[in-house]
């Protein structure tokens, strides 16, 4: 995409369950695509949020970062995560155990 005079990748992803999106710059446009955005986010109250926050609002989600929050010692129920796994399921499935 075109922003400004500088081009960036835009991927729509999320971290967060919100919408959200990563945007790939060259190196040489960066600082003008960070000041178009800044100048075009003021009218909707953009403000700058850091890598603390997006964990800060995943673990309000209830979002895992695997090797953060979880890893492969802990089991679905350590994890949180047994509402994910369909215990009655035909022949089971790896890891039931």
């Amino acid at each position: 995409i075109d922003i400004g005079l500088g081009r960036a990748l835009c991927v729509r992803i999320t971290y967060v369950g919100e919408l959200g999106y990563e945007l790939f710059v060259p190196s040489d446009q960066a600082t003008l695509v960070y000041d178009q955005i800044v100048e075009a986010g003021k009218e909707f109250g953009l403000v700058h949020a850091g890598l603390k926050a997006l964990g800060s609002l995943r673990l309000e989600k209830g979002y895992r970062d695997y090797g953060h929050d979880i890893d492969n010692t802990d089991t679905i129920f350590e994890a949180g995560l047994s509402f994910t796994v369909d215990w009655d399921k035909d022949g089971g499935f790896i890891g039931m155990e």
